[in-house]
């Protein structure tokens, strides 16, 4: 009886797929520092610290699926990631089709231009007017503004905001409107020869995307976003990465 009760522990290899923690495959688009970005391989970034701290209050492991800015949304709904926390603004056309966590942070659309440059550019109105080069990525809430509102400009899409950085610097377009993070990250980048445009174009929420139908898994995401927001986690991560 005794001897039929003593077991050694099976190895890693001979756990089930049922006794292993569950993954949690996090869509990132990897191109947005300091948000979500590459650095010696890794993922880093707020985004990406948010991302392992979920998976760990959940239980799961994190496991990040590198796509196309574009490709996010459609991976979701096809079943492919469970969640994406890449940088993505809540707006009424992505609600149409996905769930949006609480929003975890406040941003606005920013401008990057050449040294020297920004007075041109002094506020919205003159960015609306503008008849020259506007450069966006495609898909972002930057497109959208641009299109709505800068009839006279001629626009230009890069499918990454570096390529947005190096078209100004290299004066192939006048202007690369994205996300204010994202602006003030590239001009600390190219300091001698870029600058911001300083008064944000818009008021945008940030929120991690997840499919309509998994109502459960939106609950277990915004407690963890109200847990962190009230004993300072989420405000420590945001300023471990992002300007004041």
């Amino acid at each position: 009886f005794f001897g039929g009760c003593v077991s050694s522990s099976p190895s890693p290899a001979e756990l089930s797929a049922a006794e292993k923690p569950p993954v949690l495959r996090i869509g990132v688009a990897p191109d947005y520092p300091p948000l979500i970005f590459k650095k010696a391989g890794d993922y880093a970034g707020a985004e990406a610290d948010l991302a392992r701290a979920l998976a760990a209050r959940m239980g799961r492991t994190p496991h990040f699926v590198e796509l196309a800015w574009t490709e996010l949304i459609p991976a979701l709904l096809d079943g492919k990631i469970d969640i994406i926390m890449s940088g993505m603004s809540v707006t009424d056309a992505r609600k149409v089709r996905i769930a949006f966590s609480q929003p975890y942070f406040k941003t606005g659309l920013m401008g990057l231009v050449r040294q020297g440059r920004s007075k041109e550019f002094r506020d919205p109105k003159a960015i609306m007017d503008f008849g020259g080069l506007i450069g966006i990525q495609e898909g972002t809430t930057a497109e959208v503004f641009v299109n709505r509102n800068c009839a006279h400009a001629k626009k230009v899409r890069f499918s990454m905001p570096a390529d947005g950085a190096q078209a100004v610097e290299q004066k192939t377009v006048d202007l690369f409107i994205h996300d204010a993070p994202s602006i003030v990250w590239l001009s600390s980048e190219h300091e001698a020869t870029l600058a911001t445009v300083s008064v944000p174009f818009t008021e945008d929420f940030m929120a991690w995307g997840m499919r309509k139908t998994d109502q459960r898994f939106q609950e277990t995401v915004n407690a963890a976003l109200k847990e962190w927001s009230d004993d300072g986690s989420l405000e420590r991560i945001l300023n471990r990465w992002l300007a004041k």
